[in-house]
């Protein structure tokens, strides 16, 4: 039986690991036999340092965003191939322990440190199993090991232009978009609403963080209607709840992604920030995005493609119903986003057969 390595990072649930979670459900889709085996680094590492380390990366977004926006850019974006001198001391030897423990036939990294750590083993010949990239977001940092993988699923056309300027093989390079789950599937045209109310997601991540808890709801008009993703955050459902408006749903965690798809198919656009993995939801499901505050790091760069590549509005917050409004009810806007959605995914390949084909070739 084959043995498939799946390496992102930290516990708490992020793109990393929903990214993680989507590829291995194409796989078994291709290859029910495979086993694959999700393991993060760093809890496997040090359980106590994974912990301490995922409250202080949810502190510091929550409380102090301009300074992780900073010690990121300090750290990820830097151009100076110095990335592994921290990341060696902590992290190679465990590693090691852990590919020659599960002795896999192909590593698939979803976050750039293990890809930086493996990509360093092949470099020294210490490993020789195929090695896949799946990057998260629509920006590729500087940590993420290139020249030995194997496969790099790119999010956009740009980016594989980014990775064939670093002197990657176009062979091994394919545009797939963020991947997401099989069970998110492309919707059918016909569902937007010509007229009100609107149907209007609104995400803050699984982790309910960021501007839906700055959203003064009580002043709507009733021409929306507003269904927000509390994801964990108890406190946010709760205190939507007792609004009790007609016109506002809480929607707490939702852990089936058929679920997930249906309420997709019944929005008009959707609030969120930009993570990787709810922006490639919405590509793939032809869903206008309007952009919330974003959260520092890479969102920062996802905002800056979204915006370039008119995928997305950008609002002020305190005039969001009025904004919103104007968007959904100007036809021509809404018809330029929706040609922007569609050339996007007609420039994507697709990802089941980009794995067979690789799966195919390797293992």
């Amino acid at each position: 039986m084959k043995k498939i390595l799946m390496l992102p990072l930290l516990q708490f649930p992020s793109g990393h690991h929903q990214t993680a979670d989507a590829i291995s459900a194409y796989i078994r889709e291709i290859d029910p036999s495979v086993n694959i085996k999700k393991v993060d680094i760093f809890s496997y590492t040090s359980p106590l340092a994974e912990q301490l380390t995922s409250f202080f990366y949810l502190t510091a977004i929550k409380k102090a965003p301009s300074l992780y926006s900073r010690i990121y850019r300090n750290n990820a974006c830097n151009i100076e191939d110095q990335r592994l001198s921290f990341y060696e001391i902590m992290f190679l030897k465990s590693i090691k322990k852990l590919i020659k423990q599960e002795n896999p036939d192909m590593i698939i990294c979803t976050h750039c440190l293990p890809s930086s750590l493996v990509s360093l083993l092949k470099k020294e010949e210490q490993l020789s199993v195929p090695v896949i990239n799946v990057y998260t977001d629509y920006f590729i940092n500087s940590i993420w090991g290139l020249d030995q993988i194997d496969l790099h699923l790119a999010p956009s056309r740009s980016l594989k232009q980014f990775l064939e300027f670093q002197g990657i093989s176009t062979e091994n390079i394919a545009v797939t978009g963020i991947p997401v789950h099989p069970l998110i599937t492309p919707r059918v045209g016909g569902n937007a609403r010509q007229s009100p109310p609107y149907h209007v997601l609104v995400s803050g991540g699984n982790l309910g963080v960021g501007a839906i808890e700055k959203i003064n709801f009580t002043s709507f008009s009733g021409k929306i209607k507003y269904f927000v993703l509390c994801g964990k955050n108890q406190q946010l459902y709760k205190r939507i709840e007792q609004m009790d408006l007609p016109f506002l749903q809480p929607i707490s965690y939702i852990s089936s992604r058929e679920e997930m798809n249906n309420l997709y198919d019944q929005m008009d656009i959707m609030l969120s920030k930009p993570g990787g993995v709810t922006i490639s939801e919405c590509l793939r499901k032809g869903i206008p995005l309007c952009l919330l505050e974003t959260l520092p790091g890479p969102e920062e760069q996802n905002e800056q493609f979204l915006m370039e590549e008119n995928l997305a509005i950008k609002i002020d917050l305190d005039e969001l119903e009025n904004s919103l409004l104007d968007f959904l009810e100007n036809s021509m806007e809404r018809q330029k986003v929706q040609k922007s959605l569609s050339d996007h995914l007609i420039d994507q390949e697709n990802i089941e057969t980009v794995l067979t084909d690789f799966i195919q070739k390797t293992l």
